[in-house]
C-alpha cells in the first residue's frame, strides 16, 4: 500500500464483511469506523451472528444504526462502491469476496494473509477493474532513528493504554477532535490499520514494519507532521507496556519521545483481553504501569509524564478514581475529551510553558 485510503476515497459507501466480529472486543475496527470515519460511509454489516441486531446496542460506542445481514447478498442491495473484509481471507469468505468483485467493490483487507497472495482473485479483480488493498502490505522502510525528534517543535501526546483493544485509538480521536474545535493545530498520528480507515493527518501500519526500523518509522511520521505545521501532535498507541503477547508499546514510547503520555484503563479487566486466563497475561496494576511508563524516559529525550486516564463508562470511572488522583473520563460522553485535553494542556504549559498559538477556551 502507497497511499492512505483516504487519498482514493471519501465517505464512500461501504459494506463490513465481519462474521463474528460485530459486537465482539476483537470487533474493534469495525466499531471504529462505525464511530469515526470520514473516508467510508458504511451501509451494511456482515455478521450471520449478529444479523437483524442493532448495531447500536451490541457495538461499542457507536451511535449510528446499519443494518447487519446474513449474508454478502443484503449487503451489496446497498449499492456499496467498497468491500472491507475483518478477519483474513481463506476458505470460508473468498466465495463473498469473489461475490463482490463481480459486483464491480474494491475489496480492503486489514490482516496479514494478503488478498494478493491469491492469483484467482488477482486476476478476478483485473477483470472487473476493481482494487485489492492489503493495507499491512507496507512499502519496505529501511529508515533508522537519527534523533531528529528533539528538533520538533510540537508537542507530542503518546495515547497509550494497559491492554489491547480498550480504546487508544478511539481516546486519540476525539481528543483530536476535541482540540480542533478550540483551533488547535492538532494533527492524529495513526500507527494501526484501522487508524488509516477513519481518516488520520498521517499513518503507517506499526506491527507491518520490519521491527528494526520501526523506531525511525516512528520518528519520521512525527517530524513530517511537525514540518507541516501542526503544533500538537496525538500518537495512537498499540498494545501495551505490560502484555506479555504484545508489549510493543515500548517503541512507541521512546520513538514517539512523548511530552505528555494519556493511559487508557479498563478496571474491570483481570486479564488481557482475549489471551485467556494464564498467569502470564494478568492485568499490570494501574499505578504500577504509570510509574513503569514514567521511569522509561531515554536520558536524551522529554521525561514522561502520564497526565490522565480515560476509560469507558461512570463505574469504571470512579473506580478508577480510587486508584489514582489524576483526571478520569469517558472520552465517548459529552464532556469527556474537554476534561483529558484540559489536563494535557495543563501539564504542557507547567512542565514546558507551552501553548497553543490559537486558542478558544472549552466551553
Amino acid at each position: 500500500m502507497t497511499k492512505l485510503p483516504q487519498e482514493i476515497y471519501n465517505n464512500t459507501d461501504a459494506i463490513i464483511l465481519a462474521h463474528g466480529y460485530v459486537g465482539e472486543i476483537l470487533g474493534k475496527t469495525v466499531h471504529g469506523i462505525l464511530m469515526h470515519s470520514k473516508v467510508f460511509n458504511v451501509v451494511a454489516l456482515i455478521d450471520r451472528d449478529k444479523a437483524g441486531q442493532d448495531t447500536c446496542k451490541i457495538c461499542p460506542g457507536v451511535t449510528k444504526s446499519v443494518p447487519i445481514y446474513e449474508n454478502i447478498i443484503s449487503g451489496v442491495l446497498h449499492k456499496p462502491k467498497v468491500l472491507i473484509l475483518i478477519g483474513e481471507p481463506n476458505d470460508k469468505n473468498l466465495v463473498e469476496i469473489k461475490y463482490c468483485i463481480r459486483k464491480g467493490l474494491d475489496i480492503i483487507n486489514s490482516s496479514f494473509v494478503f488478498l494478493k497472495e491469491f492469483p484467482d482473485l488477482v486476476t478476478l479483480a483485473n477483470e472487473f477493474n476493481v482494487r485489492l488493498i492489503d493495507l499491512r502490505n507496507v512499502k519496505r522502510i529501511w529508515k533508522s532513528p537519527d534523533g531528529s525528534i528533539l528538533n520538533i517543535k510540537a508537542k507530542v501526546v503518546f495515547v497509550s493504554g494497559t491492554d489491547c483493544g480498550l480504546g487508544k485509538r478511539t481516546a486519540a480521536f476525539e481528543l483530536v477532535q476535541e482540540a480542533k474545535m478550540r483551533g488547535i493545530r492538532a494533527a492524529f498520528a495513526a500507527t494501526g490499520q484501522t487508524g488509516l480507515m477513519l481518516g488520520c493527518d498521517a499513518g503507517i501500519v506499526f506491527d507491518a514494519i520490519n521491527v528494526n526500523y520501526v523506531a525511525g518509522a516512528v520518528e519520521e511520521l512525527i517530524v513530517d507532521l511537525d514540518n507541516k505545521g501542526y503544533e500538537l501532535i496525538f500518537l495512537e498507541g498499540q498494545a501495551s507496556l505490560m502484555h506479555f503477547g504484545c508489549s510493543n508499546s515500548i517503541t512507541l514510547l521512546h520513538a514517539g519521545n512523548p511530552h505528555a503520555v494519556v493511559l487508557v484503563h479498563d478496571p474491570s479487566r483481570k486479564f488481557h483481553a482475549t489471551y485467556g486466563n494464564s498467569p502470564i497475561f494478568k492485568m499490570c496494576e494501574l499505578q504500577r504501569e504509570i510509574n513503569l511508563i514514567e521511569n522509561l524516559y531515554l536520558d536524551g529525550g522529554n521525561k514522561y509524564k502520564v497526565v490522565a486516564v480515560p476509560t469507558i463508562g461512570e463505574k469504571n470511572i470512579q473506580a478508577v478514581k480510587k486508584l489514582t488522583n489524576l483526571p478520569v473520563a469517558d472520552v465517548r460522553k459529552p464532556r469527556g475529551p474537554a476534561v483529558i485535553l484540559n489536563s494535557v494542556l495543563k501539564h504542557l504549559e507547567e512542565e514546558y510553558n507551552w501553548a497553543p498559538a490559537c486558542y478558544i477556551s472549552a466551553s
